[in-house]
């Protein structure tokens, strides 16, 4: 099903679902959070695709995209690459839709290309962080730290980790679990995740998310404990076109919680004129 394309010089897999390019209805592009990849979109895609062209990707260093160790791992550079693609693809027009992380490198990509990417849809679009703490950068450097990482996720406690991230605790399933977990057994992962740990700046400053002038979207669980919906709420009292739209009794995952309610507020939202 997934296709891979060399994008700024580092390989790209993406899926593409749904309607072909030459439909007059928009192309969606999705982008995945913080240690996801495109699988979180698994349950989002079948309600959408049978009225958009629709392109889900792996960033560089996550998932089935290579883990480059000379791409630059920036937030900026991932949204630049966001345009890029469109254009390797032939996507002329786009919505960009991104959950957690994602969300962040949506809005530096509107902000980059805002004459050809029209609207942005933010599932709890992560904002309004910092870059990584000095401390971790510099530990980074150390001899074999990749070996570290690695050594600090596998000790992670899986089950709690979905809790966290979930209201819902009935939707946690073994598919759901292994889907999540396969790209962080790539021990190629570690090393890339090394340059993203460098690389990270902080997110949008509030001045540059006033420029973003195109309608966005914003989703988000009322019950998120990753990124809280005091970051949408500021998101909407800085973006100069925002809708900020709160579900109760859900988590961060969006996509998996409510892909139902996620997807009819995109064809709501993708049917405004403006």
């Amino acid at each position: 099903m997934g296709e891979k394309i060399y994008v700024d010089g580092v390989q790209i897999y993406y899926e593409h679902h749904g309607k072909p390019l030459e439909t007059k209805m928009p192309a969606l592009i999705m982008i995945h959070g913080y240690l996801s990849s495109c699988f979180s979109f698994r349950s989002l895609v079948p309600r959408l695709k049978k009225d958009y062209p629709i392109f889900a990707l792996d960033l560089p260093g996550f998932g089935k995209s290579e883990k480059s160790l000379t791409f630059t791992y920036s937030l900026r550079n991932y949204g630049q690459l966001i345009v890029h693609l469109m254009d390797a693809l032939g996507i002329h027009e786009a919505v960009v839709i991104g959950h957690s992380m994602g969300g962040q490198i949506a809005l530096q990509a509107a902000r980059l290309d805002p004459k050809r990417i029209r609207k942005v849809i933010g599932l709890a679009a992560a904002g309004y962080m910092g870059p990584v703490k000095r401390s971790i950068v510099r530990l980074s450097y150390l001899p074999y730290f990749h070996y570290l990482l690695r050594l600090y996720f596998y000790k992670k406690d899986v089950i709690q980790e979905f809790v966290n991230v979930t209201y819902n605790k009935n939707i946690i399933n073994k598919e759901m679990m292994e889907g999540y977990l396969e790209p962080l057994k790539d021990p190629a992962f570690y090393r890339s995740f090394v340059r993203f740990i460098r690389h990270r700046e902080g997110d949008l400053p509030s001045e540059l998310v006033r420029t973003i002038s195109q309608p966005v979207l914003l989703l988000w669980g009322k019950e998120d404990r990753i990124v809280p919906v005091s970051v949408g709420e500021r998101f909407a009292k800085d973006l100069p076109h925002a809708e900020l739209k709160i579900f109760p009794d859900t988590g961060h995952l969006l996509p998996e919680e409510r892909p139902d309610e996620v997807a009819e507020a995109v064809r709501a939202f993708l049917s405004e004129s403006k």
